[in-house]
């Protein structure tokens, strides 16, 4: 078994300000939609989900090196 690498200030730095961002982004766009389409508070909440969706994604692949081995080179298992 190989040893594995934790994760630095920058990659932590980096899921922080990427889950901030997507959150942000989401949010913002849904509280724009709803003010121009009259929805509120539906778009804010479509909006807040899908930013959180996107952090989470982003946070994956942030992470996904240090708990896997797919930044060495080793072949990913095929569903």
């Amino acid at each position: 078994m190989s040893e594995r690498a934790a994760p630095g200030a920058f990659e932590l730095l980096q899921i922080g300000a990427l889950c901030g961002v997507a959150i942000g982004v989401g949010t913002g766009l849904g509280l724009l939609l709803d003010h121009v389409f009259g929805t509120s508070p539906l778009l804010v909440f479509l909006g807040l989900a899908v930013g959180i969706l996107g952090a989470a994604t982003g946070s994956y692949y942030v992470i996904r090196p240090f708990v896997t081995d797919a930044s060495r080179g080793a072949p990913t298992p095929k569903d």
